[in-house]
């Protein structure tokens, strides 16, 4: 499988984020012994903030040529199976913005940023690695990203519906922004645990999610063909 300016190398570095270590336990598990390729795995904490730091200073350390975010995430999509994975077309920065007596207007809708502006497109942040998503072979979602973890019934409806979001992560759009704005490969792959303002705990599904979210980001490695 190639895909973009990896399809010229002969060696290749990947690095594997998540927000917690437990997102990342089946991965480290792992032992690729591939020559032709090296795994680093890190842990980018919870949240855009600490998620854009860490990246920016990996990429400074490490130079990888692919980058894959895992983590578990929310749905606001009753079609997504919980438990199973999906990876992200497109990301939105869905709580940067003000409500007013008319109701929620983003960042864009203020005019505080430019939709179009580089790595923006209509106000999202989309993944344009085509081989990289369709290689995952997973459902491709969109996504929203925030600082708060929705529990409020009119902020779920208000992201389902003028966002159009699939699913709710707290760092995705990190991913998305950094590695399009260095122009580094990217996945971001989200196993579902939950129903977006579900707070009853025994109605999750996180050993399921992370066990999901991992086995597919191993399998897209391993589907990684070098020279």
């Amino acid at each position: 499988m190639l895909f973009n300016r990896i399809d010229e190398l002969c060696y290749m570095n990947i690095l594997v984020i998540a927000a917690t270590e437990r997102e990342l336990t089946g991965i480290k598990e792992i032992s690729f012994n591939r020559p032709s390729m090296m795994v680093h795995t890190a842990v980018s904490g919870v949240g855009l903030l600490p998620s854009t730091y860490v990246i920016m200073q990996l990429i400074a350390r490490l130079k990888p040529d692919l980058i894959i975010q895992v983590g578990i995430a929310g749905s606001f999509n009753p079609t997504l199976v919980l438990g199973t994975a999906v990876t992200v077309r497109q990301e939105i920065l869905a709580d940067m913005g003000v409500y007013e007596t008319d109701g929620y207007h983003d960042i864009f809708e203020l005019g505080l940023a430019e939709k179009n502006m580089a790595p923006f497109e209509q106000g999202t942040i989309v993944n344009h690695h085509d081989s990289l998503v369709e290689c995952a072979s997973l459902p491709a979602v969109s996504a929203v990203s925030v600082n708060e973890i929705s529990t409020n019934p009119d902020k779920i409806a208000l992201f389902a519906e003028k966002y159009k979001a699939d699913i709710e992560s707290m760092e995705g759009a990190a991913l998305h922004y950094v590695c399009r704005m260095q122009q580094i490969p990217f996945i971001q792959i989200r196993g579902i645990s939950n129903m977006v303002g579900e707070r009853d705990k025994t109605k999750w599904k996180i050993p399921e999610s992370l066990l999901a979210a991992n086995n597919a980001c191993i399998n897209l490695i391993n589907k990684i063909q070098l020279p």
